[in-house]
């Protein structure tokens, strides 16, 4: 058992790690098991993580849980692994990032030897990312295009753990968070190839703000179906075309109502709203004030 501190502002904070041997049916030897037992102040305001590993496995090894009280990303790096949940099974080979909920009912067990890299954590927005990335991928088991990455982090997580390197709960909250928008972004932000193939979409909206825009017209920028060109935008952008778009308008009326004394109405119409009433209303929504609220406040 390794105890360390951890110091905040008036407060000293005990955290127990514990190395723990594995033993259950099916884990083979070399496996490894840390556990970890958040501060309060952790639970409250951070990401956290209550256990990770690597795990060497055969047939007969099956865990059933009906609530672990956290998520578990994990990644495979030889073999495969039948994941059930929410009445759904798929199978993660070698490569494959799986994201589970394990507040809900759920079961996993190896088909044949396999190795993977694992970790349960929770805290933060943690359900909104495992909503957001499940609905991305569409599944809690997918192929990512960082899963290098994944790998990467999942072992120097692990690997810190095992030489007892005594690190806040503020950096292993951030070690958590890079995680988890590391899955999110694609694991690719910022490559030009692929900002190139968007270029001559986000240039259209961006020259077009003030007339009606279809997916059909956007995706016709890049010679794509608007199936496929929805898919792969909100991959690489985090949302859909449309809702790119109508950001893209309110950004517009922003400036406007902060630099010019248009009338509400005429804003409305250069950044594509046929009437005041429903650009106001679609304003509103996504900044919380009215435009006329906004451009009385002070930035």
């Amino acid at each position: 058992m390794v105890h360390y501190f951890i110091g905040y502002p008036k407060q000293t904070v005990l955290l127990e790690v514990w190395l723990m041997r594995c033993d259950d049916p099916g884990i083979v030897s070399g496996s490894e098991m840390f556990v970890d037992t958040p501060s309060d102040l952790a639970r409250g305001m951070l990401y956290y993580i209550t256990s990770c590993g690597r795990f060497f496995t055969e047939y007969g090894y099956r865990i059933e849980r009906g609530n672990y009280n956290n998520y578990m990303v994990f990644y495979v790096l030889g073999g495969r692994l039948s994941v059930t949940s929410g009445g759904r099974t798929m199978v993660a080979d070698k490569g494959k990032v799986g994201f589970l909920n394990c507040h809900l009912p759920h079961e996993y067990h190896t088909i044949g030897h396999t190795e993977f890299l694992w970790v349960h954590l929770d805290g933060g927005i943690t359900d909104k990312f495992y909503t957001c990335l499940t609905h991305l991928y569409g599944g809690f088991v997918f192929s990512h295009p960082g899963a290098d990455g994944v790998q990467k982090m999942l072992a120097r997580l692990v690997n810190s753990y095992q030489s007892g390197q005594h690190m806040r709960e503020t950096e292993r909250s951030r070690q958590m968070y890079a995680l988890l928008t590391h899955l999110l972004d694609g694991g690719a932000p910022g490559k030009a190839e692929e900002q190139q193939i968007f270029s001559p979409a986000l240039r259209f909206i961006e020259e077009n703000l003030d007339k009606p825009i279809t997916l059909h017209e956007m995706a016709g920028t890049v010679n794509m179906s608007h199936y496929h060109f929805s898919h792969l935008f909100k991959k690489y952008y985090g949302c859909s075309p449309y809702e790119y778009l109508i950001l893209e308008r309110i950004n517009r009326a922003k400036y406007l109502l902060k630099t010019t004394s248009l009338p509400i109405k005429e804003i409305a119409q250069q950044v594509g709203y046929l009437n005041a009433s429903t650009f106001s209303s679609a304003f509103s929504a996504k900044v919380g004030l009215s435009p006329t609220a906004f451009r009385a406040f002070p930035l």
